[in-house]
């Protein structure tokens, strides 16, 4: 009998919704079962009241039950999922990390976090930056996530930028082993060459792919080329 496929819960970047992650669903096509919901706080849900990576961590957790899974994480949402699984839960059967928030603290000069806090709610910031941190988008694309920066929950957005993004979780992760795919673009100048690499690095079982032309927003701007990569890591985890 086949093994089962575990299902695939996904964790979005800061600024993101659900929807980040559309372009990347249909190019991956039929993976089994998918998870893939607006964080707290993020597409215009109900925030946490007083968010922490903990309480991020428990509702990724939570999505994916009791079955086997694994962790799709970018950017933002790969620090929640590095977060899950310094847990070292038995379901847990793997992680996909894109562009991945370190478990250390983000590099961020200080300028660029008041920046970011004093983006909050403006569209026309949202669009310039997105332009900056993304090597190509589509109009239909650009405006998608546009929208969706302006729909973040205010306590959500500068508890990632003062707090979230601050968190050193790193004793937790450092070796730890599990099945871990990394993904990042050669052009992202949000997190630079460095930081994914240390992340892949720093886990007993990680392999680190880099797709050309890509910036930090790798998953919309080439999502065959992601797809290709994940597919391949679940058929390695098949065997």
């Amino acid at each position: 009998m086949a093994a089962t496929r575990p299902a695939l819960v996904f964790a979005h970047y800061f600024g993101g919704s659900a929807r980040s992650w559309r372009p990347l669903l249909d190019a991956l096509g039929d993976v089994g079962d998918v998870v893939v919901p607006d964080l707290p706080g993020f597409g215009g849900t109900r925030p946490f009241a007083t968010p922490t990576l903990t309480d991020f961590a428990d509702d990724l957790s939570a999505r994916a039950g009791d079955r086997p899974w694994v962790a799709v994480g970018h950017s933002m949402g790969g620090k929640i999922a590095l977060a899950v699984a310094a847990r070292k839960l038995p379901n847990l059967a793997g992680l996909i990390l894109i562009a991945p928030s370190p478990p250390t603290p983000q590099p961020m000069s200080d300028d660029d976090r008041q920046a970011s806090l004093d983006a909050f709610d403006n569209r026309k910031v949202a669009e310039r930056d997105l332009t900056r941190v993304a090597c190509r988008l589509s109009p239909a694309l650009m405006d998608t996530v546009s929208e969706d920066e302006l729909r973040v929950d205010r306590s959500t957005w500068r508890w990632w930028l003062e707090q979230g993004s601050r968190d050193d979780i790193s004793p937790r992760t450092q070796g730890l082993r599990l099945p871990t795919l990394v993904i990042t673009g050669d052009h992202d100048n949000v997190l630079g060459a460095e930081t994914p690499a240390q992340v892949a690095r720093n886990l007993a079982d990680s392999s680190l792919r880099i797709v050309a032309d890509a910036g930090h927003m790798v998953p919309l701007e080439h999502p065959r080329i992601v797809a290709r990569l994940i597919r391949n890591f679940l058929a390695r985890l098949a065997t």
